[in-house]
Order: structure tokens, then C-alpha cells, then sequence
């Protein structure tokens, strides 16, 4: 991805200096951004997968130029853009990121196998149900400033950037902790004891992270309001982690009961640092990305 923008740019800039091309379309529509416009912007990595594989256009050849996101750690957002003036802008950037899983372990009923070692499965089986969720939102917003007359724009600024991210998880178990579980010695899909504590349900505290940074790039129009952007950026970013809480199902073999309790998670932690294009995915500092722009 890392050279795919860097051609981007060099292309870019070289263009800059070349001899200044007619801003009007041969149909009289205007190409440039103009104050008052709006901008909605996607990932151009796709069509960019499409040129590199384009030799052979009945299989994918291997080549991609890896979109590593507007913030390294962050995907799938979209960039929306207002032109306060024809060479400044409002940036705003928007993202949901979410998925759903649920994992289901089938496994011999303990107390068939018991009674029943010859087969186990006479009355059917148990099964240990699993469920994990895990959702991010990404807000920013800041200022561009640009620069240039032909249909190569450069254009820099700054924005703030803000990330929420949080994950759950349930546990539905097959063999209910009892006291014949218990006694019998009854086992979960794992082989792991029924009287060992269980945890039912795991909420993460929610994740925020901070960022302000930089950026410079360039936008080349190719087409009447339709334009590709390269851009690169430096910045600060921070995050904390909550502890979020566990439930935990344990039995007690004093009063020979169930027993649920209730306690903060097992981790706390915060990063921060400095970064440009360093991989780095806890923080919004490094960044580098191309983009597909549409201006209404």
C-alpha cells in the first residue's frame, strides 16, 4: 500500500509543475471544488485491486495495494467534506464497525455416556453455546487548507479524531451445575469439571481513543468534480481501556448450592505515542491512505 501511495504522490507532484490544463470540460462543466460543495469520499483500494488484476480478469492475481485505513486500526469509515471556500474545507470522517459470532460445541450428555458407555447417544447430545460481539465507532472532524490551479491539488490541515470501542460475551452452557452434576462429576465440551467456575457473561469496559493529527496530500481530479487522493499523516493518539465486569457461576460445596458473583474485569490499561505510517494499531497517529472523492 506503503508504494502505491508514494507512486500516488510522486505522479502527483510532478504534474503540479507540468504545463496548467483547462479547468472547464469540453462539455462546460467545472472540474475544481468550488466553495459550498459537498464531499463524500470511499476507500479507492478496490479499484486500484481491479487495475493491478486487470491482465487477467477471470482470477485475482495476488496483487492488492492493501488499504491500511484514514488511521492505522481504523477501516471502513466514510470522509465527508463541506467547501467553506474554494480553497478550504471542512473534513468529517464517520465509522460503524461491528460483528456478531456464535460458536456452538456439541458433545456427548455426560450422564448418558454414564449410563450408557456402550452409546452415549441414545438421548441425544449437550452442546456449550458461545456468543461474542464486538462494535466500534469513529468520529472526527477538522480543517483543510489547499493549494494549486491546475487539476493536481495539494492540500494539508488538521483534524481530531475520536474512537469508542467495546466487546461482550456470553456462555450458554449444556450441563447445568447441580448437585448430581456435581457429584457424578459431570464435564463440560472442553473436558474442563461442571464444579470448576464458569463464566457466564464478560463485558469489556469501552475503549476510548483520542487523537489529533496532521496530514498532507495531494488530489488529482481526472474527471469533472470526480477526483483520487493521496495522503499521509502524523500525529498523537492516546487510549484507555475500562476493566468492564465478569459473571462467574461457581458452586458451593459448604451449602452444596449455585452460586453467581459478579466482579470487575481482569485488565486496565493506556497507550499513547507519536507516530507516521509505523504500523502502530493503538494509536490514531500513523496513517496513509487513498481515496476516491465525489463532489456535489
Amino acid at each position: 500500500m506503503r508504494k502505491v501511495t508514494i507512486v500516488f504522490l510522486s505522479v502527483a507532484f510532478m504534474a503540479m509543475i507540468a504545463q496548467g490544463q483547462e479547468l472547464i470540460s469540453k462539455k462546460g462543466f467545472t472540474i475544481l471544488p468550488e466553495a459550498g460543495d459537498v464531499v463524500l469520499g470511499f476507500d479507492a483500494v478496490p479499484f486500484f485491486d481491479y487495475a493491478l488484476n486487470v491482465v487477467n480478469i477471470m482470477n485475482n492475481t495476488g496483487q492488492t495495494s492493501q488499504h491500511p485505513g484514514y488511521v492505522s486500526g481504523f477501516s471502513s469509515m466514510i470522509v465527508g467534506k463541506y467547501f467553506l471556500e474554494d480553497d478550504m474545507a471542512a473534513r468529517v470522517k464517520f465509522g460503524i464497525n461491528s460483528y456478531k459470532m456464535t460458536e456452538s460445541n456439541f458433545f456427548d450428555t455426560p450422564a448418558d455416556v454414564i449410563l450408557n458407555p456402550a452409546d452415549p447417544d441414545l438421548w441425544g447430545e449437550s452442546v456449550d453455546i458461545f456468543k461474542s460481539s464486538w462494535s466500534e465507532i469513529i468520529i472526527g472532524g477538522g480543517v483543510e487548507l489547499r493549494r494549486g490551479h491546475n487539476r493536481v491539488q495539494g492540500f494539508y490541515g488538521g483534524e481530531l479524531l475520536l474512537g469508542f470501542e467495546s466487546s461482550s460475551s456470553t456462555a450458554d452452557w449444556g450441563v447445568e451445575m447441580n448437585e448430581i452434576a456435581i457429584l457424578d462429576g459431570y464435564w463440560n465440551y472442553d473436558g474442563s469439571p461442571v464444579s470448576d467456575p464458569r463464566i457466564l457473561n464478560y463485558k469489556s469496559g469501552t475503549d476510548l481513543t483520542i487523537g489529533l493529527r496532521g496530514f498532507v496530500g495531494v488530489e488529482y481530479f481526472f474527471a469533472p468534480k470526480i477526483s483520487v487522493a493521496g495522503e499521509f499523516g502524523w500525529g498523537f493518539g492516546y487510549t484507555s481501556s475500562a476493566r468492564g465486569e465478569v459473571e462467574i457461576e461457581s458452586w458451593d460445596a459448604v451449602d452444596n448450592v449455585r452460586e453467581t458473583t459478579v466482579t470487575e474485569g481482569p485488565l486496565k490499561e493506556s497507550s499513547w505515542g507519536f507516530g507516521v505510517d509505523d504500523g502502530s494499531s493503538r494509536t490514531l497517529a500513523p496513517s496513509a491512505a487513498l481515496t476516491l472523492l465525489f463532489h456535489f
